[in-house]
């Protein structure tokens, strides 16, 4: 039997909920169909309160996809959505969307034709026309996205929240209810294959779904019409403000002014642009400033480690940038523990929280024995990552050698320059960048990330650790994660002390064994969803 429900289906967005009786708990793969052609597959995955309250099982069957761009307008359209398994339509589809109203464009060369045998102050008033009209079209969509006549408010759900321990509901089975809304702004679009700064985002951004908001996602430097990574951000049911409706932050503000209950800014540069102009636009908003990593730290460190002075400056200039913006946000999260000792030290004003992202045990299956081998994760684009590749090459690796003639080191990542390529022998294997990680970590035994300076908690260390490898680092690479004490065996500073602790883990398998299920511990009691989501919820209450 199909339990389900079409919410909503028009030019732009599709909604529902749908679950197999079958197989309740597993996610439904739908068929979304535009005028009898396939447009997408969707996964009924998207959590919902409102369904788990109504005795729907753990409420993960909803489904949302925003078309990348709009249906045509001016026609009528057939939207059916249908099990994949056996084309079994959901109740409510098909769907008959019908024409928009509303003028239609002339035709181009006719209209330029037309400007043509017009004066300079007659063309000035045409365009003065139209663009009047072109603004109020666009506001009117901004208007339609923000549910602005119909829209709970934040502060609805605080005041819940303080008096329910629960989650509050956003709705009832088959009805779409609008919620608060968070704003969250960064430099470009997530892509979790590129940073551990992209895995962070997407897993904060959910996080929030879970606590109630709409999310809307804005890429400050990328404001290109079509990415495939808006899809990415729509399959999770995350609205994305981009081109042609959008050109800057500043549109985006200013069209949804009072619209949205918290503005997550994710990195300095973020913060210090934007942070007061959203206090224009949003003055009751809640304000939260994402430490991605405390910039100012990373490159002292590096001008320590290289002996370049000439950073030193940009340092002290980022220091004042970051305590500043931390000083002016309502509230602040970062990921490292270590981080966060600091600024509380140095700005006493605003709350500090620790906040990591979410991450799940997935252990390689692959026995110890039938493994072989280190490997070096990174994008050799990040100095710390190039930095460390050099030292693990020239240092660490010859002394490993010496112990096993026939170990070998993965360089795994992409923008290894060609003169680190050419080092390559020697045990030294590059791989360049994989897609899969999981690849890699069914073929080594154990990882390393002999970072010598860095800030910030390091995304190579928790996957390698999720996927039950051990990760042997340096102390730069473990500060902030407030590793267990049945890990300290894999934390070292000099490059004989990091030689040894790689040699034994990779030849001892029950201490491989102790420190992989010591790491899998840490995983699942440290970086759960639930937690996430209290450290979330409390950040945002206070």
């Amino acid at each position: 039997m199909l339990r389900s429900f079409l919410d909503q289906a028009d030019h732009y967005r599709v909604a529902g909920w749908a679950q197999d009786d079958d197989q309740p708990e597993a996610p439904l793969s739908l068929l979304l169909l535009v005028d009898g052609r396939l447009h997408t597959r969707l996964l009924a995955n998207r959590y919902r309160k409102d369904l788990q309250a109504a005795g729907i099982g753990n409420g993960r069957y909803g489904f949302q996809w925003d078309f990348p761009h709009p249906l045509p307008a001016g026609n009528r359209h057939v939207i059916d959505i249908r099990r994949e398994a056996d084309a079994t339509p959901i109740e409510g589809s098909p769907v008959i969307v019908e024409p928009l109203p509303g003028p239609q464009i002339a035709d181009r060369d006719v209209f330029v034709r037309t400007l043509a045998g017009l004066s300079s102050a007659e063309v000035e008033c045409v365009v003065d026309r139209l663009v009047d009209q072109v603004e109020g079209v666009l506001q009117h969509l901004a208007d339609r996205d923000s549910r602005r006549s119909r829209r709970r408010h934040y502060q609805w759900l605080r005041e819940r929240w303080r008096r329910e321990p629960a989650t509050p509901a956003t709705g009832e089975p088959g009805k779409l209810t609008a919620t608060p809304r968070a704003l969250i702004i960064d430099d470009r679009l997530p892509d979790p294959e590129r940073d551990a700064g992209s895995t962070a985002i997407l897993s904060h951004a959910c996080s929030l779904q879970r606590l109630g908001f709409e999310v809307t996602f804005l890429a400050a430097l990328d404001f290109a019409a079509v990415d495939p990574r808006q899809a990415v951000l729509q399959s999770l049911g995350i609205r994305c403000c981009a081109g042609p409706y959008y050109a800057s932050v500043e549109e985006v503000l200013s069209r949804q002014a009072g619209e949205f209950d918290v503005v997550y800014l994710h990195r300095v540069a973020n913060a210090a642009k934007y942070g007061e102009l959203a206090r224009q636009y949003f003055p009751q908003a809640r304000q939260v400033y994402a430490v991605a990593d405390l910039h100012h730290l990373r490159v002292a460190r590096e001008a320590a480690v290289e002996n370049r002075p000439e950073l030193i400056g940009r340092a002290q200039r980022l220091r004042l940038l970051e305590y500043t913006a931390a000083a002016l946000a309502d509230t602040v999260i970062t990921h490292s523990s270590a981080e966060a000792k600091q600024l509380a030290a140095h700005v006493n004003a605003t709350p500090i929280h620790t906040i990591r992202w979410s991450a799940r045990p997935r252990p390689t299956q692959i026995p110890f024995e039938r493994r072989h081998g280190i490997a070096f994760v990174g994008g050799y684009g990040h100095p710390p990552n190039l930095d460390a590749a050099r030292w693990l090459i020239a240092e660490i690796m010859p002394l490993l050698r010496q112990r096993d003639p026939h170990l070998e080191c993965l360089l795994v990542g992409d923008g290894l320059p060609e003169a680190l390529r050419r080092r390559s022998g020697n045990g030294i294997v590059v791989m360049g960048k994989i897609e899969n990680l999981a690849a890699i970590f069914d073929r080594v035994r154990l990882t390393v990330a002999p970072l010598a300076y860095g800030a910030g908690i390091k995304g190579k260390v928790i996957d390698s650790l999720a996927a039950g490898v051990p990760c042997v680092c340096t102390r730069i690479a473990a500060e902030g994660l407030d590793l267990p004490a049945a890990l300290a065996g894999c934390i070292a500073t000099r490059p004989e002390e990091l030689a040894a602790a790689v040699h034994r883990l990779h030849s001892d398998e029950a201490a491989n064994l102790q420190a992989r299920q010591a790491g899998l511990a840490y995983i699942e009691a440290e970086m759960s969803e639930d937690i996430l989501d209290a450290q979330m919820r409390r950040a945002l209450l206070l």
